[in-house]
């Protein structure tokens, strides 16, 4: 039941698609499945790079099978020690147990703890000296720590030009018949994938990130092969995502325009929200997205963050607090170190005083190199037929237009 794909002439694809999880990491929801992707170098040596979740581990052992033809395994290269690719691993070092397993000092340390099994005869340690020959293929190793993980390593192949980048520039969402991104409507079909991948996974580590590019950018790069979603081999598109990954690593927005995200039990909140953005469409405002914190996960919502300059804040005050899921997904912008963005403030009330306005103005102030933009703008219950929301309309549009021009 083998299911591998060549990548180049002597590189497989050898990972597989998973359509049964509902969510990932137990956490965010991915109604598209998720592919885990594996890679099999065949050589005068040959090598595994990564493995794969257990969830596909049958197709995986089949595929090296398959591909080996009873020759012996020599390597397993570790790039990233998370379960979801490390979740066949023993399996694969049980049925190969002549393979040396190349990973850094702390993935060594993670495959104790998670296997409880000693493999330490068969480590090599890899670190930025380390080159292995394989016969015409040649690995080097660049350590990418906290991209996402501390152990994470990037693996190229200098002579088919290689770059094995662990979880950098993966995406949710299975793999529809060919590996390649080109081969597929990329930016219909994966490309909002990519950005929530990125923005509920890796966002936190913007620093680190930059220093991973910065080594990345340095090298002859043909193929790009992530560890989730589809391989990139045209020049257009690997300087593509390494642009979109340093733009979303800087906390540079793509696009100047409004996401606004409202929390409302009743609706009203939801009314002005609406409002709010339809005056802002008249002002010139274009790609508005409203965003109802209620009916999604918030890591749905949190890729808006990333895309768009402006953030608007409407809530309700709650328990003479602030609506939970706005205080969450907040807590979530400060977890995951959200920077340069422009904020502005709706706060409802109906009995209570205005603490939810006065929350989301120091929750949203507390965030690095964020701008609050105007006074939280009140509303008692529901909108009213005032010039209230056009006015906060008129001064989001006006700082965008005329950030625009400059």
């Amino acid at each position: 039941m083998h299911n591998e794909q060549k990548v180049t002439e002597h590189i497989y694809w050898i990972g597989g698609n998973d359509f049964v999880s509902t969510r990932f990491e137990n956490l965010i929801p991915i109604s598209r499945g998720i592919s885990y992707n594996s890679y099999f170098i065949d050589d005068e040596k040959t090598a595994v790079m990564d493995t794969v979740d257990s969830v596909i581990r049958d197709v995986f052992m089949d595929n090296v099978s398959h591909l080996l033809q009873g020759r012996k395994l020599d390597y397993i290269i570790i790039n990233h020690m998370e379960p979801d690719h490390s979740g066949s691993l023993l399996a694969l070092a049980e049925a190969y147990p002549e393979a040396k397993i190349v990973a850094t000092p702390q993935a060594q340390k993670m495959i104790d703890q998670y296997f409880h099994i000693s493999l330490r005869d068969r480590f090599i340690t890899s670190d930025e000296k380390l080159e292995i020959e394989l016969g015409s293929h040649r690995l080097h190793f660049l350590k990418a720590p906290m991209v996402h993980w501390p152990e994470v390593t990037f693996t190229y192949e200098e002579s088919e030009k290689v770059l094995f980048c662990a979880d950098a520039f993966g995406t949710f969402g299975v793999l529809n018949g060919s590996v390649f991104a080109d081969d597929v409507d990329y930016d219909g079909e994966y490309l909002p994938s990519c950005r929530k991948y990125y923005a509920n996974i890796v966002a936190r580590y913007g620093a680190q990130v930059l220093m991973a590019l910065k080594k990345a950018e340095k090298l002859d790069i043909r193929y790009l092969c992530s560890l989730h979603g589809p391989v990139f081999r045209r020049p257009e598109d690997i300087g593509k995502m390494m642009s979109l990954y340093r733009k979303w690593a800087s906390w540079e927005p793509e696009e100047r325009s409004v996401s606004i995200f409202f929390a409302s039990p009743y609706g009203n909140t939801a009314m002005a929200a609406q409002i709010l953005a339809g005056k802002l469409a008249a002002e010139g405002v274009k790609n508005l997205k409203l965003v109802d914190l209620c009916s999604s996960s918030i890591t749905e919502a949190f890729p808006e963050v990333l895309r768009r300059s402006h953030m608007v804040l409407a809530a309700v005050t709650m328990n003479m607090g602030l609506n939970p899921v706005m205080n969450a997904f907040l807590d979530l912008c400060k977890e995951m170190d959200v920077q340069n963005r422009t904020i502005s403030i709706i706060g409802n009330s109906s009995w209570a005083p205005n603490v939810s306005g006065k929350l989301m103005m120091e929750k949203a102030g507390a965030l690095k190199k964020c701008t609050i933009l105007g006074d939280a703008v009140h509303i008692s219950s529901s909108p009213a037929d005032d010039d209230t929301l056009e006015k906060l309309a008129k001064l989001i549009a006006g700082h965008i237009m005329t950030e625009k021009k400059a």
